[in-house]
């Protein structure tokens, strides 16, 4: 373990940012990653974000197999990222995308952060504090509160039960690990066939606790045409723009 530096502690830290995802509920001509939000693809506005944290060291794009050639011609060259290391072959789900980007990883990696190509209004600041309580605690993942009641139902339509919504949290990205935690606890997700929507429930399977951080609501994951309008706003706050009523 390196010597502290700002707060951080010295280590070889990487990002895997996913995306390799149709977007099928966008219902566009191309692929979520490469709409443009005035003009700039979803996926540069992200990985732009991991560029410019100084405690990244390498940045590995999950992608289509497919879409490689554009993927590297119209925006890592285009924008000129030089922390793109390679761009990993994504699987037919998230979670085979997200173990093909571990097993790229050099041995020597101390944390991995995990990030949606998707969720290109990620701050500075949530991307700080998950390394650091990774660092601390081998395990961190951005949430942020449910702010209305939640019911549980079951098949009938009839409500179950009323949840404490202050237990319930809304998991975001990223979710970041120590390489040894979270590589071990994905080989043994593959061996028992054990599917999960995030990488933190796998860890968590596997014996592991999760420190929570809070992240933003503007860290939305652009899922639908709506998430674009909704995008294209907190972009135009963040730049500085003048909204005209």
């Amino acid at each position: 373990m390196g010597e502290w530096v700002n707060g951080v502690v010295d280590m070889k830290i990487v990002t895997l940012i996913a995306a390799a995802g149709k977007g099928k509920r966008m219902n566009a001509r191309i692929n979520k990653p490469f709409i443009p939000i005035f003009g700039k693809p979803i996926l540069a506005y992200t990985i732009e974000k991991f560029e410019k944290c100084k405690l990244i060291d390498k940045i590995y794009l999950l992608v289509n197999p497919e879409e490689k050639e554009i993927c590297h011609k119209n925006i890592i060259l285009k924008y000129n990222f030089f922390k793109v290391q390679e761009l990993v072959d994504g699987g037919k789900t998230r979670q085979d995308s997200i173990y093909n980007g571990l097993k790229a990883l050099d041995k020597d990696t101390d944390i991995v952060v995990i990030h949606d190509g998707a969720r290109p209004l990620v701050e500075a600041t949530t991307i700080r504090n998950s390394i650091e309580k990774a660092q601390e605690y081998g395990a961190a993942i951005a949430v942020i509160p449910i702010k209305d009641t939640v019911k549980k139902s079951e098949n009938n339509f009839f409500i179950n039960k009323t949840l404490n919504r202050e237990e319930i949290w809304r998991a975001q990205t990223p979710q970041t690990f120590k390489y040894d935690i979270i590589l071990p606890a994905y080989h043994q997700a593959y061996k028992d066939k054990y599917l999960a929507t995030d990488d933190a429930a796998i860890v968590e399977r596997y014996g592991h606790k999760v420190k929570l951080i809070i992240g933003s609501e503007e860290n939305i994951k652009i899922t639908t045409p709506f998430d674009v309008i909704v995008a294209e706003i907190f972009l135009k706050k963040g730049f500085g723009f003048k909204f005209k009523l």
